[in-house]
């Protein structure tokens, strides 16, 4: 008899289980935008590209649209534009008092767009959590252990939501959240995990295009050569002399704050043994040329590289500061602040 029971106890489950929600292959919408919407509205999803316009009577609407769980829909509604997620589940849409959407769906338990919700509230709440402790640290000590520590909680967040979330837009955030809190092959690691629908997502097709790249140009690989119209980073790497290169632009402050540092190395070592090439990235040739006037940079230089240098080194964010040995081997990669001139002393006397 015991038996019997436990074996219709679990008949019950899976009958119980087999009627809950399911999530379809649309989506339906149901909207109130208030006395103030348009007449009408409408929705895209690039990547299937579905464009579609909707009717809206006295702030009304109703509408029956593709599911699209690896990236966001958009809705423009007039001067307003939002986005959420397609996933299959109902969805109620309305604005809130800042006209931001407010996305509700009516099966909130299996709705990627009520997962990707708390992914963001989660994520802002521990910026609110620790960034006024950060401002109001009393010394660098202190402000660099809670930063530390912010770093950490973020990190072990995103790796639980995207193993929570391998395929959906959810993983896409928080991926693109741990680009520069994981290493090449943690990256890889957490890439390999997710589901296949999403290597094509621009995010994630980048992402893994850059680890490569990088891994590829890691410290201890030979130099990857790149060509920029008439120059070749081998007119300069590769002949007999440490070449420490920066990859920089005229708009980015934190580029600038590393020009005296680099100028400093430059008139204290170099010499036969030593040289800087500065290749200027993302930016406008005019812009570069006026800029590397301001800054007073007379060593050899790259400009209007745009993404070709960083594309073949997997560069995400400049400065970019990568120190080559004779031979063209990389020694060192992301030099910033004092520790540019301590690797160069490593390997070079100063001539002055």
């Amino acid at each position: 008899m015991k038996t019997r029971s436990i074996i219709l106890v679990v008949a019950a489950s899976l009958f119980l289980a087999s009627c809950g929600p399911k999530v379809s292959d649309t989506t339906v919408i149901t909207g109130n935008l208030g006395d103030d919407a348009p007449e009408s509205i409408y929705f895209s999803i690039k990547p299937l590209s579905f464009n579609k316009a909707v009717t809206v009577e006295n702030g009304q609407f109703k509408v029956e649209i593709p599911k699209y769980l690896q990236g966001m829909t958009q809705l423009r509604a007039g001067k307003v534009t939002g986005n959420f997620v397609s996933d299959g589940t109902p969805l109620t849409i309305s604005f809130n008092d800042d006209y931001s959407l407010k996305v509700v769906s009516k099966y909130p338990k299996i709705s990627v767009q009520t997962k990707f919700d708390a992914f963001q509230k989660a994520m802002q709440d521990l910026q609110a959590q620790y960034q006024p402790q950060i401002e109001a640290a009393k010394d660098e000590a202190t402000e660099d252990q809670l930063y530390d520590a912010f770093q950490n909680d973020v990190k072990k967040l995103c790796l639980s939501a995207v193993d929570a979330n391998k395929d959906n837009v959810t993983a896409v955030s928080a991926i693109d959240n741990l680009r520069y809190l994981l290493n090449n092959d943690q990256m890889d690691s957490v890439l390999m995990t997710i589901d296949t629908s999403l290597a094509k997502v621009s995010t994630i097709a980048t992402l893994s295009k850059s680890v490569a790249a990088r891994k590829k140009t890691a410290e201890g690989q030979m130099f990857t050569d790149f060509k920029v119209k008439n120059q070749k980073l081998s007119d300069y790497v590769g002949h007999g002399k440490y070449i420490l290169v920066d990859f920089w632009a005229s708009w980015c402050g934190p580029c600038k704050a590393e020009m005296p540092n680099i100028k400093n190395v430059y008139e204290k070592y170099a010499g036969p043994e030593f040289d800087i090439l500065s290749v200027a990235v993302w930016d406008k040739k005019d812009d570069t040329i006026e800029s590397a006037k301001e800054q007073g940079i007379v060593w050899n230089q790259i400009i209007d590289a745009q993404r070709i240098p960083t594309n073949t080194y997997g560069i995400d964010g400049i400065p970019h500061i990568i120190l080559f040995g004779p031979d063209g081997t990389i020694v060192k990669r992301d030099l910033r602040g004092d520790d540019i001139e301590a690797e160069v002393a490593k390997h070079v006397k100063p001539v002055k």
